[in-house]
């Protein structure tokens, strides 16, 4: 991947994961992926469009899944695409909590591990600094 496709991942994502918001200046490690949203072995591609930012957690997390099973409904359900789904609709901050409000976004916080520990205290210290962004 040229860095001209790099540059304009991160620039879209306001250097921040497409998943869980967490800014890159604030993750330890600040180590970022350029993570195909659908895997090259499901015959995604190195377009833009198949293109995110992503921590290194949701990242490991989600792997090449492109589905899991909704916590709530037990059903297989996609995993969130930031290329095609608006955040704002699928999930919701209560403190520093991520909360699913779909179908979708309950399985990509329980596939990514979103309300890890870590990322939890995280996002409290940031809310603390009045640093965490909110995305619409």
């Amino acid at each position: 991947m040229d860095e001209a496709t790099k540059n304009a991942v991160r620039e879209r994502a306001k250097d921040c994961c497409e998943y869980c918001q967490l800014p890159a200046l604030h993750v330890r490690p600040r180590k970022f992926h350029f993570e195909h949203i659908r895997a090259k072995k499901h015959r995604g591609t190195d377009s833009l469009g198949n293109l995110a930012y992503s921590c290194h957690r949701c990242n490991l997390h989600k792997s090449s899944d492109l589905t899991g099973i909704d916590p709530k409904t037990q059903k297989l359900t996609r995993i969130f695409n930031p290329r095609r789904h608006r955040w704002s609709t699928h999930f919701a901050w209560e403190g520093a909590i991520l909360v699913g409000k779909t179908a979708i976004g309950r399985t990509t916080i329980l596939v990514l591990a979103m309300n890890d520990p870590l990322r939890v205290a995280i996002r409290q210290e940031l809310i603390g600094r009045n640093r965490l962004p909110v995305f619409a």
